[in-house]
Protein backbone atom coordinates (compact mmCIF):
# COMPACT_ATOMS: atom_id res chain seq x y z
CA UNK A 1 0.00 0.00 0.00
CA UNK A 2 1.14 3.53 -0.75
CA UNK A 3 2.67 5.05 2.40
CA UNK A 4 0.45 8.06 1.91
CA UNK A 5 -2.63 5.86 2.22
CA UNK A 6 -1.15 4.48 5.41
CA UNK A 7 -1.15 8.00 6.83
CA UNK A 8 -4.81 8.47 5.90
CA UNK A 9 -5.87 5.20 7.51
CA UNK A 10 -3.75 5.54 10.67
CA UNK A 11 -6.66 6.90 12.72
CA UNK A 12 -8.68 5.92 14.75
CA UNK A 13 -6.37 4.14 17.19
CA UNK A 14 -6.96 0.69 18.64
CA UNK A 15 -9.77 0.25 21.15
CA UNK A 16 -9.06 0.77 24.83
CA UNK A 17 -7.46 4.20 24.59
CA UNK A 18 -8.89 6.81 26.98
CA UNK A 19 -10.71 9.96 25.82
CA UNK A 20 -7.84 12.38 26.50
CA UNK A 21 -5.36 10.34 24.51
CA UNK A 22 -7.93 9.77 21.75
CA UNK A 23 -8.51 13.52 21.40
CA UNK A 24 -4.77 14.26 21.44
CA UNK A 25 -4.13 11.68 18.71
CA UNK A 26 -7.00 13.04 16.62
CA UNK A 27 -5.38 16.48 16.57
CA UNK A 28 -2.01 15.04 15.66
CA UNK A 29 -3.60 12.95 12.92
CA UNK A 30 -5.43 15.98 11.51
CA UNK A 31 -2.14 17.85 11.39
CA UNK A 32 -0.45 15.00 9.51
CA UNK A 33 -3.31 14.76 7.01
CA UNK A 34 -3.20 18.52 6.47
CA UNK A 35 0.50 18.30 5.65
CA UNK A 36 -0.09 15.36 3.32
CA UNK A 37 -2.79 17.27 1.43
CA UNK A 38 -0.51 20.28 1.12
CA UNK A 39 2.51 18.33 -0.08
CA UNK A 40 0.65 15.96 -2.44
CA UNK A 41 -1.89 18.24 -4.06
CA UNK A 42 -1.58 16.78 -7.56
CA UNK A 43 -1.83 13.19 -6.29
CA UNK A 44 -4.98 14.01 -4.33
CA UNK A 45 -6.64 15.77 -7.28
CA UNK A 46 -5.80 13.08 -9.84
CA UNK A 47 -6.23 9.98 -7.68
CA UNK A 48 -9.07 11.08 -5.39
CA UNK A 49 -11.44 8.37 -6.61
CA UNK A 50 -8.94 5.60 -5.85
CA UNK A 51 -7.91 7.18 -2.56
CA UNK A 52 -11.49 7.42 -1.29
CA UNK A 53 -12.07 3.75 -2.16
CA UNK A 54 -9.37 2.85 0.37
CA UNK A 55 -10.51 5.32 3.06
CA UNK A 56 -13.68 4.01 4.67
CA UNK A 57 -15.90 6.99 5.66
CA UNK A 58 -17.42 4.99 8.53
CA UNK A 59 -14.00 4.09 9.99
CA UNK A 60 -11.52 6.76 8.89
CA UNK A 61 -14.06 9.57 9.06
CA UNK A 62 -11.62 12.34 9.93
CA UNK A 63 -9.35 11.62 6.95
CA UNK A 64 -12.32 11.23 4.60
CA UNK A 65 -13.78 14.54 5.78
CA UNK A 66 -10.54 16.43 5.28
CA UNK A 67 -10.17 15.03 1.75
CA UNK A 68 -13.73 16.18 0.96
CA UNK A 69 -12.94 19.64 2.28
CA UNK A 70 -9.86 19.77 0.03
CA UNK A 71 -11.73 18.58 -3.08
CA UNK A 72 -14.50 21.15 -2.58
CA UNK A 73 -11.84 23.85 -3.01
CA UNK A 74 -9.66 22.11 -5.60
CA UNK A 75 -9.55 23.71 -9.06
CA UNK A 76 -9.51 20.38 -10.86
CA UNK A 77 -12.89 19.39 -9.43
CA UNK A 78 -15.11 22.04 -10.97
CA UNK A 79 -16.58 20.10 -13.91
CA UNK A 80 -20.13 18.74 -13.88
CA UNK A 81 -18.87 15.16 -13.84
CA UNK A 82 -16.55 15.91 -10.92
CA UNK A 83 -19.42 17.56 -9.05
CA UNK A 84 -21.56 14.45 -9.45
CA UNK A 85 -18.79 12.23 -8.07
CA UNK A 86 -18.16 14.65 -5.22
CA UNK A 87 -21.87 14.72 -4.36
CA UNK A 88 -21.81 10.94 -4.17
CA UNK A 89 -18.83 11.01 -1.79
CA UNK A 90 -20.49 13.65 0.40
CA UNK A 91 -23.65 11.58 0.64
CA UNK A 92 -21.68 8.46 1.52
CA UNK A 93 -19.81 10.34 4.23
CA UNK A 94 -22.76 12.06 5.93
CA UNK A 95 -24.74 8.82 6.06
CA UNK A 96 -21.90 6.86 7.70
CA UNK A 97 -19.42 9.09 9.56
CA UNK A 98 -18.16 8.27 13.04
CA UNK A 99 -19.62 10.98 15.29
CA UNK A 100 -16.84 10.59 17.86
CA UNK A 101 -14.14 11.59 15.36
CA UNK A 102 -16.17 14.50 14.01
CA UNK A 103 -16.42 16.10 17.45
CA UNK A 104 -12.64 16.51 17.31
CA UNK A 105 -12.80 18.76 14.20
CA UNK A 106 -16.19 20.44 14.34
CA UNK A 107 -15.23 23.40 12.17
CA UNK A 108 -14.40 21.22 9.14
CA UNK A 109 -17.56 19.15 9.57
CA UNK A 110 -19.73 22.30 9.74
CA UNK A 111 -18.07 23.90 6.73
CA UNK A 112 -18.51 20.78 4.60
CA UNK A 113 -22.14 20.32 5.73
CA UNK A 114 -22.89 23.91 4.68
CA UNK A 115 -21.72 22.98 1.18
CA UNK A 116 -24.53 20.41 1.11
CA UNK A 117 -27.36 22.87 1.65
CA UNK A 118 -26.08 26.32 0.62
CA UNK A 119 -27.38 28.15 -2.44
CA UNK A 120 -24.53 26.81 -4.59
CA UNK A 121 -25.01 23.23 -3.41
CA UNK A 122 -24.08 20.26 -5.58
CA UNK A 123 -27.37 18.65 -4.58
CA UNK A 124 -31.01 19.13 -5.58
CA UNK A 125 -32.91 20.66 -2.64
CA UNK A 126 -34.69 17.41 -1.78
CA UNK A 127 -31.42 15.49 -1.51
CA UNK A 128 -29.70 18.34 0.38
CA UNK A 129 -32.45 18.33 3.01
CA UNK A 130 -32.35 14.54 3.33
CA UNK A 131 -28.57 14.37 3.64
CA UNK A 132 -28.44 17.32 6.05
CA UNK A 133 -31.12 15.79 8.25
CA UNK A 134 -29.30 12.45 8.37
CA UNK A 135 -26.03 14.21 9.26
CA UNK A 136 -27.52 16.14 12.19
CA UNK A 137 -29.26 13.08 13.61
CA UNK A 138 -26.03 11.12 13.32
CA UNK A 139 -24.14 13.83 15.21
CA UNK A 140 -26.82 14.04 17.92
CA UNK A 141 -29.32 11.15 17.72
CA UNK A 142 -31.44 12.70 20.48
CA UNK A 143 -31.97 15.82 18.36
CA UNK A 144 -32.25 17.70 21.66
CA UNK A 145 -30.09 20.73 20.83
CA UNK A 146 -30.96 23.33 18.22
CA UNK A 147 -28.18 24.27 15.80
CA UNK A 148 -27.69 26.80 13.04
CA UNK A 149 -27.84 23.86 10.62
CA UNK A 150 -31.38 23.07 11.82
CA UNK A 151 -32.45 26.62 11.02
CA UNK A 152 -30.95 26.57 7.53
CA UNK A 153 -32.31 23.13 6.66
CA UNK A 154 -35.89 23.83 7.73
CA UNK A 155 -35.85 27.08 5.75
CA UNK A 156 -34.57 25.26 2.66
CA UNK A 157 -37.11 22.45 3.13
CA UNK A 158 -40.12 24.77 3.39
CA UNK A 159 -39.06 27.26 0.70
CA UNK A 160 -38.45 24.50 -1.86
CA UNK A 161 -41.42 22.30 -0.97
CA UNK A 162 -39.34 19.45 0.43
CA UNK A 163 -40.90 19.12 3.86
CA UNK A 164 -40.95 15.32 4.02
CA UNK A 165 -37.18 14.71 4.39
CA UNK A 166 -36.81 17.19 7.27
CA UNK A 167 -39.69 15.79 9.39
CA UNK A 168 -37.52 13.26 11.30
CA UNK A 169 -35.38 16.20 12.48
CA UNK A 170 -38.00 18.80 13.36
CA UNK A 171 -40.16 16.29 15.24
CA UNK A 172 -37.39 15.86 17.81
CA UNK A 173 -38.12 17.90 20.99
CA UNK A 174 -35.58 20.70 21.43
CA UNK A 175 -34.24 20.82 25.00
CA UNK A 176 -31.12 22.97 24.67
CA UNK A 177 -29.85 26.07 22.90
CA UNK A 178 -26.18 26.46 21.92
CA UNK A 179 -24.03 29.27 23.27
CA UNK A 180 -20.42 30.35 23.60
CA UNK A 181 -18.61 29.62 26.84
CA UNK A 182 -20.12 26.16 27.22
CA UNK A 183 -16.88 24.30 26.49
CA UNK A 184 -16.19 21.43 28.85
CA UNK A 185 -12.98 20.39 30.58
CA UNK A 186 -13.62 16.85 29.36
CA UNK A 187 -12.44 15.84 25.88
CA UNK A 188 -15.12 16.44 23.24
CA UNK A 189 -14.77 12.83 22.08
CA UNK A 190 -16.21 11.59 25.40
CA UNK A 191 -19.40 9.92 24.19
CA UNK A 192 -21.06 10.34 27.60
CA UNK A 193 -21.17 14.14 27.22
CA UNK A 194 -24.65 15.71 26.87
CA UNK A 195 -25.26 17.58 23.58
CA UNK A 196 -24.69 21.14 24.93
CA UNK A 197 -21.18 20.18 26.03
CA UNK A 198 -19.97 19.36 22.53
CA UNK A 199 -22.45 21.08 20.18
CA UNK A 200 -21.79 24.78 20.67
CA UNK A 201 -20.04 27.68 18.93
CA UNK A 202 -16.81 26.85 20.78
CA UNK A 203 -16.64 23.40 19.19
CA UNK A 204 -17.78 25.03 15.90
CA UNK A 205 -20.31 22.28 15.29
CA UNK A 206 -22.86 25.11 15.17
CA UNK A 207 -22.90 28.89 14.86
CA UNK A 208 -24.47 31.01 17.59
CA UNK A 209 -28.21 31.64 17.39
CA UNK A 210 -30.12 34.88 17.80
CA UNK A 211 -33.60 35.12 19.27
CA UNK A 212 -34.95 35.82 15.78
CA UNK A 213 -33.35 32.63 14.44
CA UNK A 214 -35.00 30.54 17.15
CA UNK A 215 -38.40 32.16 16.59
CA UNK A 216 -38.11 31.70 12.85
CA UNK A 217 -37.16 28.05 13.32
CA UNK A 218 -40.29 27.31 15.37
CA UNK A 219 -42.42 29.32 12.94
CA UNK A 220 -41.07 27.43 9.92
CA UNK A 221 -41.55 24.12 11.75
CA UNK A 222 -45.17 25.14 12.29
CA UNK A 223 -45.56 25.87 8.58
CA UNK A 224 -44.00 22.50 7.66
CA UNK A 225 -46.34 20.63 10.01
CA UNK A 226 -49.30 22.62 8.72
CA UNK A 227 -48.46 21.66 5.15
CA UNK A 228 -48.52 18.00 6.22
CA UNK A 229 -51.71 18.51 8.29
CA UNK A 230 -49.88 17.40 11.41
CA UNK A 231 -52.11 19.62 13.51
CA UNK A 232 -50.82 18.81 17.00
CA UNK A 233 -47.18 19.37 16.02
CA UNK A 234 -48.09 22.58 14.17
CA UNK A 235 -50.09 23.83 17.15
CA UNK A 236 -47.18 23.15 19.52
CA UNK A 237 -44.65 24.86 17.23
CA UNK A 238 -46.73 28.03 16.88
CA UNK A 239 -47.42 28.01 20.62
CA UNK A 240 -43.68 28.09 21.27
CA UNK A 241 -43.59 31.30 19.23
CA UNK A 242 -46.61 32.73 21.05
CA UNK A 243 -45.09 32.11 24.49
CA UNK A 244 -41.54 33.09 23.57
CA UNK A 245 -39.88 35.05 26.42
CA UNK A 246 -38.57 38.44 25.30
CA UNK A 247 -36.87 41.41 26.89
CA UNK A 248 -39.13 43.95 28.57
CA UNK A 249 -42.23 41.98 27.60
CA UNK A 250 -41.93 42.79 23.91
CA UNK A 251 -43.73 41.02 21.10
CA UNK A 252 -42.38 40.63 17.57
CA UNK A 253 -44.27 40.48 14.29
CA UNK A 254 -43.45 36.80 13.88
CA UNK A 255 -45.12 36.13 17.25
CA UNK A 256 -48.35 37.82 16.18
CA UNK A 257 -48.39 35.91 12.88
CA UNK A 258 -47.82 32.68 14.81
CA UNK A 259 -50.68 33.61 17.16
CA UNK A 260 -53.14 33.96 14.27
CA UNK A 261 -52.14 30.59 12.82
CA UNK A 262 -52.22 29.06 16.32
CA UNK A 263 -55.86 30.11 16.71
CA UNK A 264 -56.91 28.61 13.38
CA UNK A 265 -55.08 25.34 13.99
CA UNK A 266 -56.49 25.19 17.52
CA UNK A 267 -59.99 25.23 16.03
CA UNK A 268 -59.11 22.38 13.68
CA UNK A 269 -57.46 20.39 16.46
CA UNK A 270 -59.93 20.80 19.33
CA UNK A 271 -63.06 22.34 17.83
CA UNK A 272 -62.89 25.36 20.15
CA UNK A 273 -60.82 28.54 20.58
CA UNK A 274 -57.52 27.73 22.32
CA UNK A 275 -56.69 29.44 25.61
CA UNK A 276 -53.38 31.27 25.90
CA UNK A 277 -50.90 29.44 28.16
CA UNK A 278 -50.06 31.01 31.52
CA UNK A 279 -46.47 31.44 30.34
CA UNK A 280 -47.53 34.06 27.77
CA UNK A 281 -46.20 37.47 28.78
CA UNK A 282 -48.69 40.19 29.71
CA UNK A 283 -47.35 42.49 27.01
CA UNK A 284 -47.79 39.79 24.36
CA UNK A 285 -51.33 39.11 25.57
CA UNK A 286 -52.23 42.78 25.11
CA UNK A 287 -50.78 42.87 21.60
CA UNK A 288 -52.52 39.63 20.64
CA UNK A 289 -55.78 41.04 21.98
CA UNK A 290 -55.57 44.02 19.61
CA UNK A 291 -53.73 42.81 16.52
CA UNK A 292 -55.27 39.34 16.66
CA UNK A 293 -58.80 40.50 17.46
CA UNK A 294 -60.30 39.62 14.03
CA UNK A 295 -59.01 36.05 14.40
CA UNK A 296 -60.27 35.85 17.97
CA UNK A 297 -63.76 36.96 16.87
CA UNK A 298 -63.64 34.38 14.10
CA UNK A 299 -62.73 31.73 16.69
CA UNK A 300 -65.54 32.80 19.04
CA UNK A 301 -68.03 32.48 16.18
CA UNK A 302 -66.89 28.87 15.75
CA UNK A 303 -68.68 28.04 19.03
CA UNK A 304 -72.09 29.22 17.77
CA UNK A 305 -74.81 26.68 16.93
CA UNK A 306 -75.48 28.33 13.58
CA UNK A 307 -72.94 28.96 10.85
CA UNK A 308 -74.05 32.50 9.99
CA UNK A 309 -71.76 34.30 12.45
CA UNK A 310 -68.73 32.27 11.39
CA UNK A 311 -69.39 32.99 7.72
CA UNK A 312 -69.74 36.72 8.44
CA UNK A 313 -66.50 36.83 10.43
CA UNK A 314 -64.75 35.02 7.61
CA UNK A 315 -65.98 37.64 5.15
CA UNK A 316 -64.55 40.35 7.42
CA UNK A 317 -61.02 38.93 7.56
CA UNK A 318 -60.86 37.34 4.11
CA UNK A 319 -60.29 40.43 1.90
CA UNK A 320 -56.96 41.52 3.44
CA UNK A 321 -55.86 39.75 6.60
CA UNK A 322 -56.01 36.15 5.42
CA UNK A 323 -54.26 36.67 2.05
CA UNK A 324 -51.55 38.89 3.57
CA UNK A 325 -50.67 36.26 6.17
CA UNK A 326 -51.09 33.21 3.96
CA UNK A 327 -54.05 31.93 5.96
CA UNK A 328 -56.79 31.72 3.32
CA UNK A 329 -56.67 27.95 2.84
CA UNK A 330 -56.29 27.38 6.57
CA UNK A 331 -59.38 29.47 7.33
CA UNK A 332 -61.35 27.70 4.60
CA UNK A 333 -60.37 24.41 6.19
CA UNK A 334 -61.75 25.71 9.49
CA UNK A 335 -65.05 26.46 7.73
CA UNK A 336 -65.07 22.92 6.33
CA UNK A 337 -64.50 21.45 9.80
CA UNK A 338 -67.20 23.50 11.51
CA UNK A 339 -69.96 20.98 10.79
CA UNK A 340 -67.65 18.08 11.54
CA UNK A 341 -67.12 19.38 15.06
CA UNK A 342 -70.84 19.98 15.48
CA UNK A 343 -71.43 16.32 14.66
CA UNK A 344 -68.64 15.13 16.99
CA UNK A 345 -70.09 17.21 19.84
CA UNK A 346 -73.50 15.55 19.44
CA UNK A 347 -72.02 12.54 21.23
CA UNK A 348 -72.25 14.62 24.44
CA UNK A 349 -76.04 14.47 24.13
CA UNK A 350 -76.90 11.40 22.05
CA UNK A 351 -75.92 7.75 22.01
CA UNK A 352 -77.49 7.38 18.59
CA UNK A 353 -79.21 9.88 16.33
CA UNK A 354 -80.92 9.71 12.96
CA UNK A 355 -79.19 11.15 9.92
CA UNK A 356 -82.18 13.37 9.30
CA UNK A 357 -81.85 14.79 12.84
CA UNK A 358 -78.13 15.43 12.23
CA UNK A 359 -79.06 17.38 9.10
CA UNK A 360 -81.52 19.41 11.17
CA UNK A 361 -79.14 20.16 14.06
CA UNK A 362 -75.92 20.92 12.15
CA UNK A 363 -74.94 23.40 9.46
CA UNK A 364 -72.22 23.77 6.88
CA UNK A 365 -70.10 26.89 7.27
CA UNK A 366 -69.21 26.64 3.60
CA UNK A 367 -72.85 27.22 2.54
CA UNK A 368 -74.23 28.84 5.69
CA UNK A 369 -77.03 26.31 6.06
CA UNK A 370 -77.89 22.61 6.46
CA UNK A 371 -76.62 20.05 4.00
CA UNK A 372 -78.94 19.67 0.98
CA UNK A 373 -79.97 16.07 1.72
CA UNK A 374 -79.71 13.11 4.07
CA UNK A 375 -77.50 11.48 1.44
CA UNK A 376 -75.03 14.34 1.79
CA UNK A 377 -75.03 13.81 5.57
CA UNK A 378 -74.42 10.11 4.98
CA UNK A 379 -71.39 10.87 2.79
CA UNK A 380 -69.96 13.30 5.33
CA UNK A 381 -70.33 10.79 8.15
CA UNK A 382 -68.68 8.05 6.12
CA UNK A 383 -65.70 10.28 5.34
CA UNK A 384 -65.33 11.21 9.04
CA UNK A 385 -65.47 7.57 10.10
CA UNK A 386 -62.94 6.64 7.42
CA UNK A 387 -60.40 9.31 8.46
CA UNK A 388 -60.80 8.45 12.16
CA UNK A 389 -62.23 11.80 13.28
CA UNK A 390 -65.55 10.17 14.24
CA UNK A 391 -65.89 7.00 16.29
CA UNK A 392 -69.24 5.72 15.17
CA UNK A 393 -71.15 3.46 12.82
CA UNK A 394 -74.09 4.14 10.52
CA UNK A 395 -76.91 1.68 11.24
CA UNK A 396 -79.29 0.88 8.39
CA UNK A 397 -82.41 -1.00 9.71
CA UNK A 398 -83.78 -3.72 7.44
CA UNK A 399 -87.39 -2.74 8.21
CA UNK A 400 -87.11 0.44 6.17
CA UNK A 401 -86.66 2.76 9.18
CA UNK A 402 -84.40 5.79 8.67
CA UNK A 403 -80.65 5.24 9.01
CA UNK A 404 -79.02 6.51 12.18
CA UNK A 405 -75.57 7.10 13.62
CA UNK A 406 -74.45 5.20 16.71
CA UNK A 407 -71.57 6.75 18.62
CA UNK A 408 -69.00 4.22 19.73
CA UNK A 409 -67.32 4.40 23.12
CA UNK A 410 -63.59 4.93 23.50
CA UNK A 411 -61.40 1.84 23.04
CA UNK A 412 -61.49 -0.45 26.02
CA UNK A 413 -58.94 0.31 28.72
CA UNK A 414 -58.68 -3.33 29.79
CA UNK A 415 -55.21 -4.71 29.12
CA UNK A 416 -53.91 -8.20 29.47
CA UNK A 417 -51.04 -8.82 31.87
CA UNK A 418 -48.60 -9.06 28.98
CA UNK A 419 -49.90 -5.84 27.36
CA UNK A 420 -49.80 -4.01 30.70
CA UNK A 421 -46.24 -5.18 31.34
CA UNK A 422 -45.15 -4.05 27.87
CA UNK A 423 -46.73 -0.64 28.44
CA UNK A 424 -44.99 -0.23 31.81
CA UNK A 425 -41.64 -1.20 30.27
CA UNK A 426 -42.08 1.32 27.47
CA UNK A 427 -42.78 4.12 29.97
CA UNK A 428 -39.78 3.06 32.09
CA UNK A 429 -37.51 3.15 29.03
CA UNK A 430 -38.77 6.63 28.17
CA UNK A 431 -38.02 7.86 31.70
CA UNK A 432 -34.57 6.27 31.61
CA UNK A 433 -33.80 7.98 28.30
CA UNK A 434 -34.58 11.36 29.92
CA UNK A 435 -32.19 10.86 32.86
CA UNK A 436 -29.02 12.18 31.14
CA UNK A 437 -30.91 15.20 29.81
CA UNK A 438 -32.33 15.98 33.27
CA UNK A 439 -28.93 15.53 34.90
CA UNK A 440 -27.19 17.79 32.39
CA UNK A 441 -29.92 20.42 32.72
CA UNK A 442 -29.68 20.43 36.52
CA UNK A 443 -25.90 20.83 36.40
CA UNK A 444 -26.10 23.79 34.04
CA UNK A 445 -28.92 25.45 35.94
CA UNK A 446 -26.90 25.11 39.15
CA UNK A 447 -23.96 26.97 37.57
CA UNK A 448 -25.93 29.57 35.61
CA UNK A 449 -25.60 32.96 37.28
CA UNK A 450 -28.84 34.35 35.86
CA UNK A 451 -30.81 31.33 37.04
CA UNK A 452 -29.22 31.59 40.50
CA UNK A 453 -30.02 35.32 40.60
CA UNK A 454 -33.60 34.57 39.59
CA UNK A 455 -33.94 31.86 42.25
CA UNK A 456 -32.52 34.09 45.00
CA UNK A 457 -34.85 36.91 43.97
CA UNK A 458 -37.86 34.58 44.07
CA UNK A 459 -36.87 33.33 47.55
CA UNK A 460 -36.32 36.87 48.79
CA UNK A 461 -39.68 38.02 47.43
CA UNK A 462 -41.44 35.02 48.96
CA UNK A 463 -39.86 35.69 52.36
CA UNK A 464 -40.82 39.36 52.19
CA UNK A 465 -44.41 38.57 51.24
CA UNK A 466 -44.63 36.00 54.02
CA UNK A 467 -43.42 38.59 56.48
CA UNK A 468 -46.09 40.99 55.28
CA UNK A 469 -48.70 38.25 55.57
CA UNK A 470 -49.22 38.07 51.84
CA UNK A 471 -49.41 35.04 49.58
CA UNK A 472 -46.63 34.67 47.09
CA UNK A 473 -48.04 35.21 43.62
CA UNK A 474 -45.16 33.62 41.69
CA UNK A 475 -43.50 35.23 38.71
CA UNK A 476 -44.31 34.91 35.02
CA UNK A 477 -42.03 35.23 32.04
CA UNK A 478 -42.51 38.97 32.04
CA UNK A 479 -40.82 39.09 35.51
CA UNK A 480 -38.10 36.62 34.68
CA UNK A 481 -34.48 37.66 34.13
CA UNK A 482 -34.31 35.19 31.23
CA UNK A 483 -34.82 37.86 28.58
CA UNK A 484 -33.27 37.54 25.17
CA UNK A 485 -31.90 40.54 23.34
CA UNK A 486 -32.15 40.58 19.54
CA UNK A 487 -28.91 39.53 17.84
CA UNK A 488 -27.40 38.20 21.10
CA UNK A 489 -26.34 34.59 21.41
CA UNK A 490 -28.76 32.50 23.43
CA UNK A 491 -27.84 30.89 26.71
CA UNK A 492 -27.28 27.17 26.80
CA UNK A 493 -27.79 24.69 29.58
CA UNK A 494 -31.39 25.63 30.32
CA UNK A 495 -34.42 24.05 28.72
CA UNK A 496 -35.35 25.68 25.40
CA UNK A 497 -38.45 27.09 27.10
Amino acid sequence: MDSRLTVLTAFPPAAGIDNEEYYKESQQHAKRVRELLRDNAQWIRESADDILKHVNPAVCSLSYLMILEYLLQASGWTSQQAHERLASYLTEFFLQFDARQIRCKGSIWSDVLKEVYNEHSLFPASVAVEVGTAALLRLDPSGSILTSHHCNLVELAYSTGNVGPVLPLIQKPIIYMPAKGMSTTQPLCDMSLPPPAYVNPDSQLTDGLTSFAVLQYDFLCGLCFTERRMWQQAFDAFERCVTYPTRDGGCSKIMTEAYNKWILIGLLLTGKPPALPETTSQAAKKIFATQGKPYKLFAQAFKANTAGNLVREFEVINPELLPNEGNVELAKLVLAHYQRWQIINLRNVYTNISLDKIRELTQSAETGGPLPSVEAVDQLLQSMIADGSLRGVIERPTDGSPAYLTFLSAPTQGLSEVEFSAKVNKVAQGIKALEPIIEATNKRLASNREYISHTVKRQFDAAREHKLGLQSAGGGFEESPFHIEEEEDLMSGIPAH
